[in-house]
């Protein structure tokens, strides 16, 4: 069995082993889920017959990246390497659309080594056509990450018919592709940014090659999706994986003056002298070789797998093409647990590289990406704010008060985390992300100091045209000999220091940035002293007050089964980075959090109902923090 074939099993089976790992308990009876078709059924689809795609849209547009002032990272041709990563979160089918019950479930934390997310999936048994769920296309997007789409026709061997391909390469008379239209159709109601096709279906009667590339042509002319290609598929039909770009396949790369596919994906058998020679062709092609992604599986092993890095990189910097990671969430499938600690350790180890491992051929050191790639950062307009959430909880605190005890899980509200992940000596500082303790949300930042270190945290291109005030809560445990000071670094060289409080109680630290033209906000991090440990809850960045927000009034739809209730809240108006906090009032008057979302249509799984009735609160919430008026409606479930 060759290496593809191994990895389509693994998909194949892909129900059974993220399935049984992650998910805890059946799904309510009213849970939306993220969509998937056949050929046949995509083509039936509209917004208006789908009871669940109004929760299948993300309303969080695609932010705005930089390295540094001279590179826009929102150009449509990948100027410098890249990383792109295919990651399947949960299983094709029966993916809630907005997130989880439980902690027990992948969330990705380093969105700043990747410029596309490929929401990975499909298969015979399930549908081969897979959107990105709406809550990871929203944590994409906060961080200027493209999120992307699956066509996956599989091999024959493991369910894939020819039928599908001719049922999706149909061209009508006046050369329109009504499957192209239909991609493009879903892709803009659910705001994302395009397609990987991956055409393995083999034996195929007809020039279905040269059908392709129209179809391919034509979904390009048609919109300003972006589209990524598998080295799978050549020019004459049929399906021969070639580890290069070459004269078979290179058409759906470049065909003469037509851009057909941003990311061309390398299979993963490459060998030095493919690289070279791709690298030679996209140029000649007028293409940048970064446009080009060479293929690692990872998938079974995540940092234990053996990469040959020296066709990769390069004296420190990557070589010949950009990356392309296959099945990058398997550092949750290699986690025995599943708990947020674990996998996050795993992830560190992952991006960050650093250990050793074991191979038929010796030991090996896995490199990982951060030394290799530079981190693109968002952080570059007021007001930003960050929780260090990280999109789960067991709880979910408000001002360092828990708001609920349950467990939770929703990509949408992860904040954007740490640029620099914790690239710092270990052996005087070990710096990690906590999920026992938050100031807001299901997270913070936790230092244990054993010396004086500095800890970088985030990339920042603030003018200070204006003052720029910086908000910091931060939380020391008992022993209180350790201080902490929070750094500014600007683009003139200054660096300004700011004492934090000390405290066994968040508290918090307001500073002032003082105008200065022509002169940027570069850097934040922390300096500690002495030793000790210590929570950061908050960083807050503005120059202004932000307007309050309005809260919309919202309808409920309400399915009751006993006691308890499933909830579909709409929101009337809907306003751009505006998020709603959703409450109910218990049985003990007590305020408990439901959820929050910048969605127009948000699911509630579990809600308990009070002699009838259910009184619920909403508030919306600013980027900087701004809340606005509460909304109050107690919805009557049952007549006493």
């Amino acid at each position: 069995m060759n290496l593809v074939k191994a990895i389509v099993t693994c998909i194949s089976i892909l129900a059974f082993i993220v399935q049984g790992s992650a998910q805890e308990k059946e799904y309510e009876e009213n849970q939306p889920y993220s969509s998937y078709w056949f050929v046949e059924d995509l083509l039936k689809w509209s917004p208006e017959n789908d009871k669940d795609a109004k929760f299948n849209v993300s309303h969080v547009s695609l932010a705005d990246r930089f390295l540094n002032d001279s590179i826009n990272l929102n150009a449509d041709t990948q100027e410098i390497p890249g990383v792109i990563a295919l990651m399947a979160p949960h299983t094709t089918n029966f993916h809630p659309s907005q997130g989880f019950s439980t902690v027990k479930q992948y969330a990705f934390p380093f969105w700043q080594y990747i410029d596309y997310f490929v929401q990975w999936g499909g298969s015979a048994n399930e549908g081969i056509i897979v959107t990105p769920t709406s809550f990871w296309t929203d944590a994409a997007h906060k961080n200027g990450v493209k999120s992307i789409g699956t066509v996956f026709f599989p091999p024959n061997v493991y369910g894939g018919k020819e039928k599908w391909v001719y049922e999706f390469l149909v061209k009508n008379d006046d050369g329109s592709f009504p499957v192209a239209d239909k991609l493009i159709e879903v892709a803009n109601a659910y705001n994302f940014d395009g397609w990987f096709i991956n055409q393995e279906t083999y034996d195929l009667v007809g020039d279905m090659g040269d059908l392709m590339q129209q179809f391919v042509s034509y979904y390009r002319e048609k919109s300003t999706l972006k589209l990524v290609w598998y080295d799978a598929m050549i020019d004459d039909s049929r399906v021969i994986w070639q580890d290069e770009l070459n004269n078979h396949n290179q058409m759906y790369f470049q065909n003469d003056d037509t851009n057909m596919s941003d990311v061309f994906f390398i299979n993963f058998r490459y060998n030095e002298v493919n690289l070279e020679d791709s690298k030679a062709l996209a140029r000649q092609l007028g293409r940048s070789e970064w446009e080009l992604f060479a293929g690692i599986d990872i998938q079974s092993k995540s940092f234990k797998t053996p990469v040959k890095w020296d066709m990769l990189y390069k004296d420190g910097q990557p070589n010949n093409t950009s990356i392309g990671l296959y099945w990058s969430n398997s550092t949750f499938d290699i986690s025995e647990t599943k708990t947020p600690e674990d996998v996050y350790s795993n992830e560190q180890k992952f991006w960050n590289g650093g250990p050793t491992i074991e191979t038929r051929f010796g030991e090996s050191t896995w490199l990982g990406f951060s030394d290799y790639f530079t981190p693109r950062s968002v952080v570059n307009e007021l007001p930003f704010k960050t929780n260090f959430n990280y999109g789960l909880g067991r709880f979910y605190n408000e001002k360092g008060k828990t708001v609920s005890n349950k467990e939770w899980h929703n990509l949408s509200i992860q904040d954007v985390l740490p640029t620099w992940q914790f690239q710092v000596d270990s052996t005087k500082v070990k710096a990690t992300i906590s999920f026992d303790d938050s100031y807001e949300g299901g997270s913070s930042l936790f230092f244990e100091v054993i010396e004086d270190a500095e800890i970088p945290l985030y990339k920042t291109k603030i003018v200070l045209d204006k003052a720029v005030k910086v908000e910091v809560v931060s939380k020391a445990t008992d022993n209180l000999d350790l201080d902490l000071e929070l750094y500014c670094q600007l683009s003139n060289g200054e660096i300004l220091i700011f004492p934090l409080k000390k405290s066994s109680r968040w508290s918090t630290n307001i500073f002032s940035i003082p105008a200065n033209k022509n002169v940027q906000l570069s850097e934040i991090g922390v300096k500690t002293k002495g030793k000790g440990s210590a929570f950061l809850g908050e960083i807050s960045l503005y120059n202004k007050k932000e307007t309050k927000p309005s809260t919309s009034s919202f309808t409920a739809e309400i399915f009751v089964k006993e006691k308890k209730a499933e909830l579909y809240i709409h929101f009337n108006e809907v306003q751009e980075n505006i998020y709603h906090n959703i409450y109910y009032i218990n049985a003990n008057n007590e305020k408990v959090w439901l959820g929050k979302t910048a969605s127009q249509d948000f699911y509630i799984s579990d809600v308990s109902t009070n002699n009838g009735k259910i009184n619920l609160i909403t508030q919306s919430v600013g980027l900087g923090g701004e809340t606005g008026k509460i909304v109050r409606k107690v919805l009557v479930v049952s007549k006493n």
